[in-house]
């Protein structure tokens, strides 16, 4: 067994290509990142082919960096992912679509190289790499609140006659399912320092971009993200972190609200100010220390609230017409997609129609025929499109992300509050996806997974250019001590 501390620090003083290639190992993927949340998800091939690209690069540098191991195959979530993405090639060449499978395959092998780079970076360069993700979402969550506030082209989606965020991803609920994601992982941090403002603004902003989607979804998923929370860190300590950026969250979404109907035009100017109060009171509350404080804060904003609601500003009878259209759980065109491909599984339990080619055709409320593109609710998706045995290998799959996240929390590089933060924010992901086709975006996929991996320990080899050491294989983690 290689002693990791003295070797470690022998290579780092004896050259510098290791940390050349794994600093820019780890840019080159914050890179990929950026493109494809900034370019509508990758989800269309022009920006799939330059993600892939650059995350090939990026794997390339960190196992140049840190070589391959044994333990690397053996990773929990390594071999699933691989059958996984075997069996959708399998599957679509058995119902004579054999290229239908290439792309979900080519995403888990995404999946798999985004976990072994991230697990080969040092610690500083995971904290700048976190601090990159974060700057990223507050420039999705900038972007779908501009759209909201000016009408800003492709930034603002309307439907139902309401204006919601839909940033650069240009999807309200793929925008949510970020956003919710990257917001629990900074909640996670301001947990062990609760007075810091800097954090506690970026909660904020945030939270508010993920308000002004109005995603049902990304709601259900931030608060099961906050339970997952609270379980983990303790309810008094999370509710102290999170109660500033909620409450500032909800004070810049009350300044919004006037810009969402269609039928009215927008208020940017109403917008700026209800953003400057909510990060103001968020900044605020992080100084305050004691709960009796806080309660009288609380008093406060209910007051305010309600003063604005009840003003001629435009924010009660916004807020009804919102209310009306989105607080509600009524969806039909998804409940019938959902019969549809209910039916597609019973026709073709075990193989499914093949990876893409789930025909989700019904018959609507007035006799016509209704066609979907997807069902939203991608667990259900997967079991239309590739079977009983795709589910199954899904379920594996999960399974043993679950597991991996599970075993690292006394190892983790990052700290149990972070820890906590990613474990968050993969619930609510996980949640999030049984209600929306949040796994057609790549890039989405790729930021939660990024985090998770941000908290893997790093592997215990040495560098390749060393020949006076050993290559030897990495020690596996103590189960028994993990659990612990």
């Amino acid at each position: 067994m290689v002693v990791a501390g003295a070797d470690r620090s022998d290579a780092r003083a004896d050259g510098a290509s290791e940390p050349w290639t794994l600093q820019l190992a780890g840019l080159l993927l914050l890179i990929a990142v950026t493109a494809g949340l900034l370019g509508q998800g990758a989800y269309y091939p022009s920006v799939q082919r330059p993600v892939g690209l650059l995350l090939a690069l990026a794997s390339l540098l960190a196992l140049t960096g840190r070589p391959p191991t044994r333990v690397d195959l053996r990773l929990l979530p390594v071999v699933p992912a691989l059958a996984l993405a075997g069996w959708a090639v399998l599957d679509g060449a058995l119902v004579g679509v054999a290229d239908a499978g290439v792309g979900p395959a080519l995403l888990l092998v995404g999946v798999v190289a985004v976990l072994l780079v991230c697990r080969r970076l040092p610690s500083e360069d995971r904290e700048l790499l976190l601090a990159g993700v974060i700057w990223i979402g507050l420039l999705v969550a900038l972007t779908g609140w501009l759209g909201v506030a000016g009408r800003v082209g492709p930034w603002a989606f309307q439907a139902q006659g309401l204006w919601r965020a839909s940033s650069t991803l240009t999807y309200p609920n793929a925008t949510a399912a970020v956003l919710a994601a990257i917001s629990l992982v900074v909640l996670g941090r301001l947990v062990r320092t609760p007075a810091s403002i800097p954090l506690a603004m970026a909660a904020t902003g945030l939270l508010t971009g993920l308000a002004a989607t109005m995603s049902r979804a990304g709601i259900l998923a931030l608060v099961v993200g906050l339970v997952v929370l609270a379980a983990l860190l303790g309810v008094r300590a999370t509710a102290r972190a999170a109660v500033g950026p909620l409450a500032g969250a909800l004070v810049a979404l009350l300044g919004l609200l006037p810009s969402m109907p269609a039928a009215s035009p927008p208020r940017p100017m109403l917008a700026l100010v209800g953003l400057a109060a909510g990060l103001a009171l968020a900044a605020m509350v992080a100084r305050l220390r004691r709960w009796p404080t806080l309660a009288l804060l609380g008093v406060v904003l209910v007051v305010a609230v309600a003063g604005l609601l009840g003003s001629g500003g435009g924010v009660a009878g916004a807020a009804h017409r919102v209310a009306e259209a989105r607080v509600n759980l009524a969806s039909p065109d998804r409940t019938g997609a959902q019969h549809a491909a209910l039916r597609l599984v019973a026709q073709h339990p075990l193989t499914g129609t093949g990876p893409g080619h789930a025909d989700l055709r019904w018959k609507g409320p007035d006799h016509g025929s209704q066609l979907y593109a997807y069902v939203h609710n991608e667990y259900l998706q997967v079991t239309a499109e590739l079977g009983l045995v795709g589910l199954a290998l899904l379920a594996i799959l999960l399974v043993a992300l679950a597991r991996l996240l599970w075993r690292t929390r006394p190892t983790s590089p990052t700290g149990p509050a972070v820890w906590a933060g990613v474990v968050a924010a993969a619930a609510a992901f996980a949640v999030h996806s049984g209600f929306d086709f949040v796994w057609h975006l790549p890039a989405i996929v790729l930021t939660v997974t990024l985090l998770v991996g941000l908290v893997l320990p790093a592997p215990n080899t040495a560098p390749a250019h060393q020949p006076s050491v050993p290559v030897q294989e990495e020690e596996e983690p103590d189960e028994n001590q993990a659990a612990h």
